[in-house]
């Protein structure tokens, strides 16, 4: 969030006009300019991001404020329940406002939906550390090819119905809260959200080496949010009992497990 919010120094300014927000609330700020292209000044940048037609540039930053320090309680059902509402608020699309009424309206148990929002959207790994190579296509782990394509025009022609969400360790480093966990959340939160995709940041987080694996791995075996949220649930239920202390990806795929999963429990 610093550098962010020291390349684009507007929102310094817009923070006067940001209230607290509520656990069913979230902060869009769209049009914000980019003056530098790290949190040093090593020279002029020129944003070349276009304008929409207010004369906006065409960038969005979502606040989503998570939990801070709640180490063993992050497990609990309501505090699961919490991230992902908030991460939905996040990431909640005004443009499919009548989708999402739609899905709403036909679901009666979670299961029935189940059948409505598959876990789909799909997750791009990056591991990126540097802003300015958030674009560039050799960091990127996905082989669907329409997410590969990188050139401005085609940016341009993007409609509303392809934009998805560009997120990392949400609620993780001085936060506390565990990446496996908020990784997947996040990525329920964006599925329920029918956003297409996510380009996920690592930041070289030891603990999320096997992301893309876990997700194709999910993607592959059909799982549906309802599935995934289950198996959250599942293994939170079993922290908080201390049955297992093992990483979530880990405990989901225990033949494939690596030394980063315990390097981080023993964090």
């Amino acid at each position: 969030e610093e550098i962010r919010f020291m390349i684009n120094p507007e929102l310094i300014a817009g923070m006067l006009f940001m209230a607290s927000m509520r656990d069913n609330e979230a902060i869009e700020i769209v049009g914000v300019e980019r003056y530098s292209s790290s949190f040093r000044f090593v020279g002029d940048y020129i944003d070349r991001k276009p304008f929409d037609l207010l004369g906006r540039r065409k960038t969005r930053i979502i606040a989503i404020d998570a939990l801070d320090s709640p180490r063993l309680a992050q497990y609990k059902t309501d505090c699961l329940l919490r991230e992902t509402n908030k991460a939905f608020c996040g990431f909640f699309d005004r443009s499919k406002h009548r989708c999402y009424l739609k899905h709403f309206q036909m679901v009666d148990s979670c299961r029935e939906y189940a059948h409505e929002s598959n876990a789909d959207a799909s997750v791009v790994c990056k591991t990126s550390q540097e802003n300015e190579n958030q674009d560039n296509s050799e960091n990127r782990c996905s082989s669907n090819s329409d997410l590969t394509e990188n050139n401005e025009e085609r940016s341009q022609q993007i409609d509303l119905e392809s934009i998805g969400i560009a997120t990392g360790n949400w609620g993780c480093g001085a936060f506390g809260g565990d990446p496996e966990m908020k990784s997947m959340i996040q990525w329920l939160a964006a599925s329920q959200a029918l956003r297409p995709f996510i380009h996920y940041y690592t930041f070289g987080e030891a603990s999320l080496e096997r992301l893309q694996q876990v997700t194709e791995w999910i993607s592959g075996h059909g799982w549906t949010v309802c599935d995934l949220w289950s198996m959250l649930v599942e293994y939170s239920t079993q922290r908080l009992r201390r049955e297992t202390n093992v990483g979530f990806f880990a405990w989901l795929l225990p033949g494939q497990s690596s030394t980063s999963d315990m390097q981080y429990m023993s964090q």
